[in-house]
This record gives C-alpha cells, structure tokens and sequence, in this order.
C-alpha cells in the first residue's frame, strides 16, 4: 500500500514498524499490523493509531482474525435495534469506547503484561488509563 511508504517516509513513530491495513474515513484513525511482534506463527497483533498532532497509539488484537472478529461486534452491538443515523456512525470509537471488549483477546492481554507493547503504546494519561481498563487494574 502506498499509504505505508509515505507514512514511513515522514519517520514519526510508530509507521516504521507498522504495516497500516485500514483507516477509518474522513479520520486520521488507521488500525495496523506489527510484525515485529509476530507470534511464532507469524500472526501480527493489530494497534490503533490515532495520527492526529498528539499521536495514540493502543494495541487492539492479538492477531488479525481477532481484531476482525471484535470489530465487527462493535459495530453489530452498535447497530442493535433499529439502523442508526449517518451522523451516528461518529460515535463509533473502536477501540476507544471497548475496553472490555478488546480485554477478551487473553493472548493480547497476556501480551501487554510482558510489556511486548512498551515503546509503542504512547505514554499519556489517556492512553494508559484505557490500558489500564483492558489489563483489569
């Protein structure tokens, strides 16, 4: 994709080490692939990047299989009961507004404890209060 080289090519963090698959529209909201943590498999867990000035970085799926299968459940329980406005798609924050969801994924949590994620996930109070939420502290 030629998203990644030009997000490479400005050398902030994270790019250099991601593979972004996918952007929310209209949003600086892009979900990635991080192969330096592939598992001995090789399956790549998935972080959220928020590439606004002041950058976020959260993990959001152990793999991708995951991330698909959690995605698609926000936006199942998003919808529930009736077809919501164009406007309301808006509020849709995955992961942001999932914590707990994202805390189903064991292998991604057990991922975090090892501190596999330190020096990719950002530092602001925001970030680790919503890691926090997803390790159950």
């Amino acid at each position: 994709m030629a998203i990644n080289r030009t997000l490479r090519e400005r050398g902030e963090a994270p790019f250099p080490s991601c593979l972004v698959f996918g952007q929310v529209p209209s949003l600086a909201y892009r979900f990635a692939l991080v192969p330096g943590l592939a598992d001995p498999h090789g399956l790549q867990p998935v972080v959220f990047i928020d590439d606004h000035s002041e950058k976020e970085v959260l993990p959001v799926a152990s793999n991708l299989d995951r991330f698909f299968d959690a995605y698609a459940r926000s936006i199942e329980s998003f919808t529930v009961g009736g077809t919501p406005s164009p406007d309301a798609w808006d509020d849709m924050d995955f992961p942001r507004f999932e914590p707990e969801r994202v805390a189903e994924d064991t292998a991604l949590v057990e991922m975090m404890r090892e501190g596999r994620f330190d020096g990719l996930v950002t530092r602001d109070a925001e970030s680790q209060r919503w890691m926090r939420q997803v390790l159950g502290l």
